[in-house]
């Protein structure tokens, strides 16, 4: 995963942004700033979905992000982006198995930790549009691979 803090002049606070490994937009954080409903407005029309990278160094990475943005005066940091179980745990509100989760997730790598995280909400959407399906056991979403599939569809 790949996170970028954005702070500007113009706004109190920091906006996070996260890109996954294939480079497309996964995730926009506006809650630790303070910004006017034009100015979200604005930052959503600006910022790419996918960014093509050609040079994967962050000082070209945030060269190019910040180009999307025109002549808006950013300063645009790229940061590692890191998920703890207890997070994890936390968000995955269905209480079974914790010793077994964390044996799981201490062998996964720190962009496995990121997906399995950011990309829980599309499995419960999916859940909530297949009723028919319940939810998985937190080590058999972790064990099974939940967050790798596609659930866009």
């Amino acid at each position: 995963m790949k996170k970028f803090i954005i702070t500007s002049p113009a706004y109190t606070g920091e906006i996070n942004v996260m890109y996954g490994l294939d480079w497309k937009l996964l995730f926009i954080d506006f809650l630790k700033c303070d910004l006017t409903a034009e100015q979200i407005d604005y930052f959503k029309s600006k910022c790419p979905a996918t960014l093509p990278v050609e040079d994967d160094k962050a000082e070209a990475v945030t060269t190019q992000l910040a180009t999307y943005f025109g002549k808006s005066k950013l300063n645009i940091v790229q940061q590692g982006y890191f998920v703890s179980f207890d997070q994890w745990w936390t968000r995955y509100d269905l209480k079974r198995n914790r010793a077994r989760c964390e044996k799981l997730w201490n062998k996964m790598s720190e962009a496995d930790h990121a997906a399995a995280y950011f990309k829980l909400p599309l499995y419960e959407r999916h859940l909530s549009i297949e009723k028919w399906k319940t939810k998985a056991d937190p080590d058999t979403y972790l064990r099974n691979r939940y967050f790798d599939n596609d659930y866009s569809k």
